[in-house]
């Protein structure tokens, strides 16, 4: 049994998902290929389209010849394009080679980790790539992710989504498309020292200086979940009189109990840390889930969770905005932006001590934003932070907060409750 083609996705015939790993892939990739084409609108107005062959692992060009070179890893792993206002928008190619390996009735190498869906969400073409927006596409060092479905139906984003789809592909189509294809204007480069392959490369960042652009890997938010019965119950208990915008669980309550009694984890939903990675964002995957199937009325069904609104939230040793006297007071700093233009948004940027450097870098790095003799001023950063929060009425401060803070990160009045996230995508692999 293999696969139809219905509607601009592929229906698996099979029953039951294979065993694949927590990455969504089982180590068997290679020889597998898919084509993407994601369709969004800039503005309204400006059709934007990523139409991508990608390969999923060791892709031989050249074969035989003098000029052979073997590839390894997804190609490409992130594309970006530029928008006819300067802007760009950049995607994560989704790991979905297993998914598209069980279509084609091919073998699929069972992992040792649960059944995980990334085969559901190709077949129902139920996916959108992890998509991020850059203001500047001179400056792809900060961007705002799109962090559920429905961030693109906001009012104020200057992207929409028109649609995704999927399907199989052969290493002939790959090849021809790879060497026609001329718009993706990342570089081996922007992927930072960690995936520095060519010398060029490897010299290029074999020195630090806060010049050098890094391309983001990770995005960092705020997840906002309403309460539901439960955590509204000790809301109302603990509540201060005053009815701050935003506060926190009161100190004296223990972080978490088994006995029973009151702890700061019963203001939150489900008593624990918000899993997006379970949620509209599959960990791993480098994709959201799109929409609710069809027909999918299972209660433990993620579409009848209380999910999140997101949020974007910036650091003060975030790269590029990063200042030597902010950071050598020691204080680690979160802004959160909470205004309703940011709704469904994360803030993707490197933290200043990129993966990747070498001993001389880090050395070099610590001198430049914590002065020559930067041992006890390291070793204190971060162990206090002021958290500042920007809302579309105020903006309020907290200093001298004790990090980490342990869940509920703040409360926001006796609605919902806050918590610090991050997303990463998977960009290892190659651009070019």
């Amino acid at each position: 049994m293999g696969a139809i083609l219905a509607s601009g996705a592929y229906y698996f015939l099979r029953p039951e998902p294979p065993l694949i790993n927590e990455y969504g892939e089982t180590g068997g990739a290679v020889g597998t290929y898919y084509h993407l084409r994601a369709e969004y609108l800039v503005n309204q107005t400006e059709p934007l389209v990523f139409d991508l062959q990608v390969s999923c692992g060791r892709h031989t060009f050249d074969k035989g010849t003098p000029n052979e070179r073997t590839v390894l890893g997804y190609l490409p792993a992130l594309y970006a394009k530029k928008t006819q206002s300067g802007a760009a928008v950049m995607l994560a190619a989704p790991r979905i080679c297993d998914a598209i390996r069980y279509a084609e009735d091919r073998k699929v190498y069972s992992g040792e980790s649960e059944v995980l869906g990334s085969w559901e969400q190709v077949a129902e073409g139920n996916l959108i790539p992890f998509t991020i927006w850059f203001d500047d596409a001179d400056d792809l060092t900060l961007g705002y992710g799109y962090a559920i479905a429905s961030s693109f139906d906001n009012p104020y984003s200057p992207l929409s989504l028109v649609d995704v789809t999927v399907e199989p592909s052969t290493a002939k189509k790959f090849e021809t498309w790879f060497r026609s294809y001329a718009d993706n204007i990342l570089t081996e480069r922007h992927l930072g020292p960690r995936f520095a392959s060519s010398e060029e490369d490897k010299a290029y960042w074999a020195s630090f200086d806060p010049e050098k652009q890094l391309l983001p890997l990770k995005c960092y938010g705020v997840a906002v979940v309403s309460h539901s019965e439960h955590p509204a119950k000790y809301t109302a208990k603990y509540y201060p009189e005053d009815k701050p915008a935003y506060w926190f669980a009161p100190e004296f309550l223990p972080a978490d109990t088994s006995d029973g009694t009151d702890d700061k984890r019963q203001f939150v939903y489900g008593n624990g840390y918000y899993d997006s990675g379970s949620h509209e964002f599959p960990k791993y995957f480098n994709y959201l889930r799109r929409r609710e199937p069809e027909g999918d009325r299972r209660p433990d069904s993620f579409w009848r969770m209380r999910l999140a609104d997101y949020y974007p939230l910036i650091r003060n040793d975030g790269y590029p905005f990063a200042e030597r006297e902010s950071l050598s007071s020691g204080r680690l700093v979160y802004k959160a932006d909470l205004r309703r233009e940011k709704k469904g948004l994360l803030s993707c940027f490197s933290l200043i001590n990129p993966t990747g450097y070498g001993d001389e870098n880090y050395r070099e790095l610590y001198e430049y934003y914590f002065g020559s003799d930067y041992g006890p001023r390291l070793s204190k950063f971060g162990h206090v932070i002021n958290l500042e929060i920007t809302d579309d009425q105020q903006g309020v401060a907290f200093s001298s907060l004790k990090h980490p803070i342990v869940l509920p990160h703040f409360l926001i009045g006796d609605k919902a409750v806050a918590e610090f996230v991050t997303f990463e995508f998977i960009g290892g692999g190659h651009v070019r």
